[in-house]
């Protein structure tokens, strides 16, 4: 896990110049730079190869993701399902990238398993306590007006989206990332891929600099428990707690 290469170093580069042009929609430079990768293939190791498959697979299943999504826009849906059904197309890339990293006979991930250094006593005090801090916040926050039908479902869109995020970001590409270059660089590039993917709409560079951060802190969860359930646990919460305080909001 602790290999380093120039060819890793610039694929990583790479992989977050192609999130860049995606999306922010410059698909001309996008498809120029797919080329080259492609061009690029039979000169590199094999665990440098799978990482460029795996860029291919993973805006291979954005694409689909994207026409699926406007395929179902043609369907009188209620704005609320949706946002849940876009948040779990996001498993047409997931299942294209785990395709491809089967297809090489490697492993998906180091962080599909219940977190290490943490008794499952600790683990479910842990859970106590942060589920318990989310009732809080639910009752004193003033922002915004809620009912418990309309909390249920910010926590269930919040529960999804967290744990989609948290295994593409901290499950797959953390793993990959680390596979082919260190975990230092890997928590760093998957915390700018993350933030360029979230603020995909056009956020201010505040916004985008408080989602690498909050990247950075879910990387380090992941590498210091060895898992991504404490990652997505605390994305969880940090989404509950925006949506309370009306920095987010939800076509309720």
């Amino acid at each position: 896990m602790k290999q380093n290469n120039h060819q890793g170093s610039f694929l990583s580069m790479l992989f977050i110049f192609l999130l860049f042009f995606f999306t922010r929609s410059y698909y001309s430079l996008f498809s120029w730079f797919i080329l080259g990768i492609l061009l690029l293939l039979a000169f590199l190791k094999e665990e440098n190869r799978l990482f460029a498959w795996l860029m291919i697979s993973f805006f291979g299943g954005s694409l689909l993701l994207f026409y699926a999504d406007k395929f179902i826009e043609a369907y009188e849906l209620k704005p609320y399902y949706r946002v849940i059904i876009n948040q779990l197309l996001y498993i047409i890339p997931i299942l294209s990238m785990c395709y491809v990293i089967k297809k090489f006979g490697k492993k998906i991930s180091f962080f599909f398993k219940m977190p290490e250094s943490v008794g499952r006593k600790n683990s479910l005090y842990f859970i106590g306590v942060l589920i318990s801090f989310g009732f809080i916040l639910f009752i004193f926050t003033n922002e915004i007006e809620m009912d418990m039908k309309l909390f249920l479902s910010l926590i269930l869109f919040a529960i999804i989206h967290a744990t989609i995020q948290e295994v593409v970001w901290r499950g797959i590409w953390l793993t990959q990332l680390t596979v082919i270059t260190n975990q230092t660089t890997s928590v760093l590039f998957t915390s700018i891929g993350f933030a360029l993917n979230t603020t995909i709409f056009g956020f201010s560079i505040a916004v985008f600099l408080m989602y690498c951060c909050m990247g950075f802190i879910f990387g380090l969860l992941t590498i210091k428990y060895k898992s991504i359930f404490p990652s997505v646990i605390t994305h969880t919460l940090v989404l509950i707690l925006l949506f309370l305080n009306g920095l987010l909001q939800l076509p309720i």
